[in-house]
C-alpha cells in the first residue's frame, strides 16, 4: 500500500537578517522619547505631590474643578490605556526635567488651542463669500499662529547662536510675555521635590503637577474677558 507523503509545511517568515543601522538609529530615537515622557510625567508627579503635600485644599479645589471636563477624563482613559503608569514606575527614578523645558514643550501645542479657540469676529453684513470666509478663517488663524511661532523660535535660536553668551544666572522670558519659570511649588531641583508615589493619586499627581507647572503659560492665553466663576 502506497501511502501519500504529508504536504510540506507552509513556509514561514523571510528572515530578514540582523537589524541595520537605520533601525537601531530609528529604536534610539523612539527610546529617547520614551524617555523623554517618562522623566516629563515622573517630573510633574513630583509637582503634584509637593502640591498635595504642601497646599492640600489648593490641590482638592483645583480636581475639583476638572474631573469633570472631558480634557481630564480622556487624560486618565490615555494613562490607563497606554499603561504609563508602568512606564514611570518602572526602573530608578529618572532626573527631575526643568520647568523651563516642560513649559517650552508645551507652548506651540497651547497657542494652537488658543487659536482655535479664540471667538471669531462677528459678521454683520452678509456679503457674497461670507461663509467660505467663516469656515477659512480658523485654519487661516492656526496656520497664522504656527507661522509666527516658527519666525520667532528661529530668529530666537539665530540670536542665540550669534550673540554673546548669557550669564548662568539670567533667566530669559518668553516672547509671549510670560516667565517662562512657572510659580514652583518647590525649587525645581531633585533634592527638593518629594519622591514619585505610586498608586491611586499617581493620575492626579500629573494634573496637579501640569496645572503647577504649566499654570503661567495656561493663564497667559486666557480671555481678555474671561466669565466669572460659576
Amino acid at each position: 500500500m502506497t501511502t501519500t507523503p504529508p504536504p510540506p509545511p507552509p513556509a514561514g517568515p523571510t528572515d530578514t537578517g540582523s537589524l541595520t543601522p537605520t533601525d537601531h538609529r530609528a529604536f534610539a530615537f523612539l527610546g529617547q522619547v520614551n524617555s523623554s515622557l517618562r522623566q516629563c510625567l515622573c517630573t510633574l508627579a513630583r509637582h503634584g505631590v509637593a502640591l498635595r503635600r504642601d497646599a492640600p485644599e489648593r490641590a482638592r479645589l483645583l480636581l475639583d474643578t476638572v474631573r469633570p471636563w472631558p480634557l481630564y477624563k480622556g487624560g486618565q482613559f490615555l494613562f490607563d490605556l497606554m499603561e504609563w503608569e508602568d512606564l514611570m514606575v518602572d526602573g530608578d527614578p529618572p532626573p527631575v526635567m526643568s520647568t523651563e523645558r516642560i513649559v517650552a514643550a508645551c507652548t506651540l501645542p497651547v497657542r494652537l488651542a488658543a487659536a482655535a479657540t479664540e471667538e471669531a469676529p462677528a459678521v454683520t453684513k452678509l456679503v457674497p463669500g461670507q461663509r467660505t470666509t467663516a469656515a477659512l478663517g480658523l485654519p487661516l488663524r492656526l496656520l497664522t499662529t504656527t507661522a509666527r511661532s516658527t519666525l520667532l523660535s528661529a530668529a530666537q535660536d539665530l540670536t542665540d547662536l550669534l550673540g554673546p553668551a548669557a550669564p548662568d544666572d539670567a533667566v530669559p522670558d518668553d516672547d509671549a510675555g510670560y516667565a517662562t519659570d512657572p510659580e514652583p511649588v518647590t525649587d525645581d531641583t531633585g533634592a527638593e521635590l518629594p519622591p514619585l508615589e505610586a498608586g491611586f493619586y499617581l493620575y492626579e499627581d500629573i494634573a496637579l503637577g501640569a496645572l503647577s507647572v504649566l499654570g503661567p503659560l495656561l493663564a497667559d492665553h486666557a480671555p481678555t474677558d474671561p466669565a466669572p466663576p460659576a
